[in-house]
């Protein structure tokens, strides 16, 4: 299983900073016996910035690990 990088998010914290959230995605890659390579989209995990873990709430929130800090996606 491998980890593919698929974009970031930019959020706004309580204190009005910009936060960036990296996204990646785990691929499952699979060897048919006919040759053929299928490779399967998996879990996505969330990144903040500096390395912390940060969990998806709703559509437009987040929420850091290690903080508590909620952060709120804008368009």
């Amino acid at each position: 299983m491998a980890e593919q990088y698929v974009g970031q998010i930019v959020a706004v914290g309580p204190d009005n900073l910009d936060y960036q959230i990296q996204v990646f995605q785990d691929v499952i890659t699979e060897r048919l016996l006919s040759g053929e390579v299928r490779r399967t989209p998996g879990l996505k995990r969330y990144q903040i910035q500096g390395g912390g873990a940060v969990n998806q709430i709703s559509e437009t929130e987040y929420q850091v690990v290690a903080t508590g800090l909620k952060l709120t996606v804008y368009a």
